[in-house]
């Protein structure tokens, strides 16, 4: 069920007053707060809900091993095992064994590997990197072993179960611990996030899928250089709409939860660079390949040369994380490169660049790289670089074409993204100011009008893949 149907708003109009009514026996709300998880797991396939449960339990056996030996490197090294190989197995073996049999084939050869037909859990990649946060913390002791339902919860948790944010142990322990959740936290706040959300994803991203980046990325050839160039802008505005409206919108329920989320998003289209676009863009993915991936290789500490190849190997992951394709690691080898060649510049004595240029070229290069991100294939990747270069449709596109929205809509984010915290405060002070009538009418207008500007049926997030 998606955050942004109809059916999960109602269950949300019938949820949370009960939620809320159970805030003085925090035992009931953690078991509904479970309940519905799983429960808005198995809406997507009920086995899933199962595979969640049994997958969650064996986390909290070895976290408990771990508490009850003083040396607890076997259950840490055999949790850790467990967790990469539930992962690889479910969404990389089909493409490692497609990917063995083409390498074979030209030879003569055929591969040994058998065929087999499973389908991966929804939000696999979030739910397994949040166990490894939690078997790593107990490992070191930083977060002592939890009881049963305190992981069921930490795995199962709602607002981030389907598509992140990545949550920590120790910082969402910390929360439970701190006994501060079960009522509203900053509700003000979580109601503009909620709103914004609804806008960016239902209103924004979906008007340029529709209208711009799905049909040029399914028959490039078909269109001209110019709009192949605007679908490639239109995607980079698309996913960033897409994903950051559903980081709102989870943000936003998780507050009104009482729990809040790790930050997402920093208005990742003002970075500078590539490495300052890593510290802005899906955070909670880009700090946990750093702490448990890139400094567990050895980071920074084994020479220059030494560091750009564990940069290099970490966004090889990070692309690869994404999906079992080609096109993933095309995009994580582009971004792992470009950071080794700003590197290699600084090393050189290159000076900062004005902050215009500076913002201008590294979404360019951004934008070159969501290609790879968005195409079913490399082939079809290169197919929109032929014809950004050289189309044989010509130049310009020969019929109507909505360049005026898509000026607009790119002029507001250019404008606005500076001034977002301020927009935000000012919002949420101007909802404080109409009190919580006022906000209630304001709300159901957006409502309202995010249904009459949205697409027909409920659309899908771009993330719900990964």
């Amino acid at each position: 069920m998606s955050f942004v149907s109809p059916e999960f708003g109602f269950l949300c109009l019938l949820f949370f007053p009960l939620y809320w009514a159970c805030a003085s026996w925090p035992r009931v709300q953690r078991a509904l707060l479970i309940f519905s998880g799983y429960g808005l797991y198995a809406t997507w396939v009920p086995a899933f809900a199962g595979v969640l449960l049994l997958y969650s339990t064996v986390v909290w056996a070895l976290g408990r091993w771990m508490g009850a030996v003083s040396k607890p490197r076997l259950p840490w090294v055999l949790g850790l095992w467990l967790a990469v190989t539930f992962l690889v197995t479910l969404k990389y073996y089909e493409w490692v064994r497609e990917t063995y049999q083409a390498i074979l084939s030209p030879l003569g050869f055929y591969s040994l590997l058998p065929v087999v037909d499973v389908v991966a859990p929804v939000g696999v990649s979030f739910f397994t990197f949040q166990a490894i946060t939690y078997l790593v913390a107990a490992g070191r002791g930083t977060v002592a072993a939890r009881s049963w339902t305190d992981v069921l919860l930490f795995l199962s948790f709602w607002p981030t179960l389907f598509a992140g944010p990545i949550l920590r142990a120790e910082n969402f322990f910390a929360q439970v611990d701190a006994r501060s959740i079960g009522l509203p936290r900053e509700a003000w706040r979580a109601l503009y996030l909620i709103a914004l959300g609804l806008v960016q994803k239902v209103v924004l991203a979906s008007w340029l899928s529709s209208h711009v980046v799905d049909a040029v990325f399914k028959f490039p050839e078909q269109y001209a250089s110019a709009s192949v160039a605007s679908a490639m802008l239109a995607y980079s505005l698309q996913i960033f709409f897409d994903f950051a409206g559903y980081t709102a919108i989870v943000t936003g329920l998780a507050l009104l939860l009482g729990y809040q989320l790790p930050i997402n998003f920093r208005q990742p289209y003002l970075a500078r660079n590539l490495a300052d676009f890593w510290t802005r863009w899906h955070v909670s993915l880009s700090s946990f390949i750093r702490d448990y991936i890139y400094i567990p290789l050895g980071g920074n500490r084994r020479g220059w040369l030494r560091t750009q190849w564990h940069v290099v190997s970490a966004m090889l992951i990070s692309g690869v994380w994404h999906g079992a394709s080609w096109t993933f690691v095309c995009w994580g080898l582009m971004h792992g490169l470009g950071v080794v060649g700003l590197n290699v510049l600084q090393r050189w004595g290159m000076q900062a660049w004005p902050r215009f240029m500076a913002q201008g070229l590294t979404f360019l290069f951004v934008s070159l790289a969501w290609v790879f991100f968005r195409a079913d294939s490399v082939t079809q990747a290169g197919q929109i670089f032929q014809g950004l270069l050289a189309s044989p449709a010509g130049v310009w596109p020969s019929g109507p074409w909505p360049w005026l929205e898509l000026v607009a809509i790119s002029g507001v984010l250019l404008v606005l993204s500076p001034w977002a915290s301020t927009l935000e405060d000012r919002c949420i002070a101007f909802m404080r100011w109409v009190g919580a009538l006022g906000t209630a009418v304001l709300l159901s207008l957006l409502v309202i009008a995010v249904i009459a500007f949205g697409p027909d049926g409920v659309p899908g997030f771009i993330y719900y893949r990964f």
